[in-house]
């Protein structure tokens, strides 16, 4: 989805002034364009994870012109499932885990789907910071036709992804979806939930909480956002 920069400033409740300093000294992405700026809206979300900006309703109401129920991320949740002690001293061991994990059509080629999860990261990190990253692929329409789904995995020790703010990573949510308005829609409820007090609290005690309160909280955190939008 293609914004504009009265767009952002409305969607994120912000002055122009704001705006021009995150584009000039926080590397907001954009396209200049005959002296305007245009904004992918995908990548916006990604920057104002990466760069701990709140996300405000309007900025939630962008990605959500098609879908208004409770359900999308936590029902992606559930089909991807939750998963602890993921062992490995790599991306590419840890990746290689998480694939064989994910629950995936017979038709998706494991092989190539990690290959496109270490392209991506080879042209940025997804580590969000906080100890969190969000691999994807860039290119979701090799999964056309499948359900959104989103798993959750916690390392058991952390490592390194060069994350933005420097911290190790513990825990990773992969995204899977079959459209860029799919996946949009899971990353912004994904990037509301990690707003919440209680995502937070059970993720910080993510080696003693099990799955179901797990799966719990983001749920409740996700109504709280339906009823904003």
């Amino acid at each position: 989805m293609q914004l504009t920069f009265r767009d952002v400033e409305k969607a994120f409740e912000v002055n122009e002034k704001t705006l021009y300093q995150w584009l000039n000294a926080r590397a907001m992405p954009a396209v200049k364009a005959n002296d305007q700026y245009y904004f992918n809206s995908v990548e916006v979300l990604e920057w104002a994870l990466k760069n701990r900006i709140p996300l405000t309703p309007g900025a939630l109401a962008l990605s959500e012109k098609i879908r208004h129920t409770e359900d999308v991320f936590s029902a992606a949740l559930a089909r991807g499932g939750i998963y602890s002690g993921i062992a490995g001293d790599t991306r590419e061991e840890i990746f290689s885990r998480l694939i064989e994990l994910l629950p995936l059509p017979d038709a998706v080629d494991r092989g190539v789907l990690k290959g496109m999860l270490l392209s991506r990261e080879q042209s940025g990190t997804t580590a969000i910071g906080g100890g969190i990253a969000i691999p994807h692929v860039k290119h979701p329409v090799i999964l056309a036709g499948m359900e959104p789904v989103l798993g959750l995995f916690l390392l058991d020790h952390e490592i390194d992804l060069n994350a933005p703010d420097g911290q190790r990573v513990h825990t990773l949510f992969v995204i899977m979806s079959a459209s860029f308005k799919g996946h949009l829609s899971l990353l912004s409820r994904l990037a509301f939930c990690l707003q919440d007090e209680n995502v937070r609290s059970v993720l910080a005690r993510r080696t003693e909480a099990g799955p179901e309160e797990i799966q719990t909280a983001f749920q409740v955190a996700e109504s709280k956002m339906v009823r904003k939008i």
